[in-house]
C-alpha cells in the first residue's frame, strides 16, 4: 500500500483561489440582485451590448426632450396667463371709455384717465414677465427687458404736435372738431406706435425681437414657443392708453373728446382682438407640445421595457446565488482557519 501526501500549503493555496473567485462572483451577484441588471453588460450580452447602448442613448434623448419640454410648457403657461390679464385690462378700458362717451363729466373723465394709466402700467409690467430668468415676451432676445415706458416722451411729442396741428388749421386747440382730432390721431399718433417706431433703438418702447422662440419638442418637430411684445395687440393697447392720457389732458371741446374716446375704443378693441390671436397661436403650440409629450412618454416606456428585457436578470436567482456564495465563503474561511491551526507539535 502506498501513502499519498498533500501539503497544507497546497490546500491553503487552493482555498485562497476558491475564496478569491467566490468573492468576485459574490460582488457580481450582489450587484445584479440589487440593480436587477447584469453587472457587466459587455460580458453578459456580447454583441447585444451595442443594442443596449442604443436603447440607453434613446432613453437619455427622450428624457432630455421631456425635461426641455417642461421648461417650454412653463414659459407658454406664463405667457397665456399674462395675455389673459392684458385682455381683461383691455376689456375694462373699453368699458370705461364707453361710459365716457355717454357723458363727459369730471368723474367719468377722471375714471377714464385712471383706467388708461392703469392699463399702460399693467402692459409694461406684464410684458416684462420672466420665467427662469428669461423674458417670455422678448422674442429671441430672452435676456433683454422687453418694454420701457416712453409715455412721458410720447405725450410731450403729442402735445407739441397737436399745437402745431391746430395752428396749421388756423384755430385754437379747443375749437378742433371731432373729425379734425380723428385725423390728427390717425395721421400723427398712430404712426408713433408702428412696429418700426415701437422698436426704434433710440426712442422706441421695445427691446424685444419680433421673432418668436423656436423649440424642439421631439426628434423631428419644432414649435413656435413664445410671442413678442412687438405684437399688434400690445402696441395698440399702449396706443389706446396714450391717446386717452395725452389728449384728455388737452383743452378739447366736447365733440373732440367724444371722437378721442371713440378712437381709443377702436384701438383697445383691436388690441384685445390681437391678444386673443396671440393666445390662439400659443394654444396651438401648447396642444402640439402636449401630444409630443404623450408620444415621448410612450416611447420611453417602450424603450425601458426593451432595455429591461435585454439587460434584466432574475433577481430571485441572483439572491439565491448570493446566499450560496456566502455559505461557500464561510466554509472556505473555516477550512483555512483549521489548516492554519495544524502543527506537528500537536502530534509529538
Amino acid at each position: 500500500m502506498k501513502a499519498s501526501f498533500v501539503s497544507s500549503s497546497a490546500m491553503q493555496s487552493t482555498l485562497r483561489l476558491t475564496i478569491s473567485q467566490s468573492q468576485t462572483k459574490l460582488l457580481q451577484a450582489s450587484t445584479e440582485a440589487a440593480t436587477g441588471v447584469y453587472s457587466d453588460i459587455g460580458v453578459s450580452l456580447g454583441s447585444g451590448a451595442a443594442k443596449s447602448v442604443n436603447l440607453t442613448n434613446a432613453i437619455s434623448l427622450t428624457d432630455a426632450l421631456t425635461a426641455s419640454n417642461s421648461i417650454v410648457g412653463l414659459r407658454m403657461d406664463a405667457s397665456q396667463t399674462a395675455l389673459s390679464s392684458l385682455k381683461d385690462a383691455g376689456d375694462t378700458l373699453v368699458s370705461n371709455l364707453t361710459a365716457l362717451q355717454a357723458g363727459q363729466d369730471s368723474t367719468s373723465v377722471a375714471v377714464a384717465l385712471q383706467a388708461a394709466n392703469d392699463t399702460l402700467s399693467q402692459l409694461i409690467s406684464t410684458a416684462n414677465t420672466s420665467v427662469n430668468g428669461e423674458f417670455v415676451f422678448a422674442g429671441t432676445n430672452i435676456d433683454e427687458t422687453p418694454l420701457t415706458d416712453q409715455s412721458a416722451t410720447v405725450t410731450a411729442a403729442i402735445s407739441s404736435a397737436l399745437s402745431d396741428y391746430a395752428t396749421s388749421l388756423g384755430k385754437p386747440v379747443n375749437e378742433l372738431s371731432g373729425d379734425e382730432i380723428t385725423s390728427f390721431i390717425t395721421g400723427t399718433i398712430e404712426p408713433m406706435f408702428s412696429e418700426s417706431a415701437w422698436t426704434d433703438p433710440a426712442n422706441g418702447w421695445s427691446s424685444a425681437s419680433s421673432n418668436s422662440m423656436t423649440s424642439r419638442i421631439s426628434e423631428n418637430e419644432t414649435i413656435s414657443s413664445s410671442t413678442s411684445a412687438n405684437s399688434e395687440g400690445m402696441r395698440y393697447l399702449a396706443l389706446a392708453s396714450v391717446v386717452i392720457s395725452s389728449l384728455f389732458g388737452q383743452d378739447l371741446g366736447a365733440d373732440a373728446k367724444s371722437a378721442v374716446a371713440s378712437k381709443a375704443i377702436s384701438y383697445a378693441s383691436q388690441a384685445t382682438s390681437g391678444i386673443v390671436t396671440q393666445q390662439s397661436q400659443l394654444g396651438l403650440s401648447q396642444e402640439r407640445l402636449e401630444k409630443a409629450n404623450d408620444a415621448l412618454d410612450a416611447r420611453s416606456t417602450l424603450y425601458q421595457g426593451n432595455l429591461v428585457d435585454l439587460q434584466g436578470v432574475d433577481v430571485y436567482e441572483a439572491s439565491t446565488l448570493v446566499n450560496q456564495l456566502q455559505t461557500q465563503l464561510e466554509t472556505a474561511y473555516t477550512l483555512v482557519s483549521k489548516l492554519q491551526q495544524l502543527s506537528l507539535v500537536n502530534y509529538l
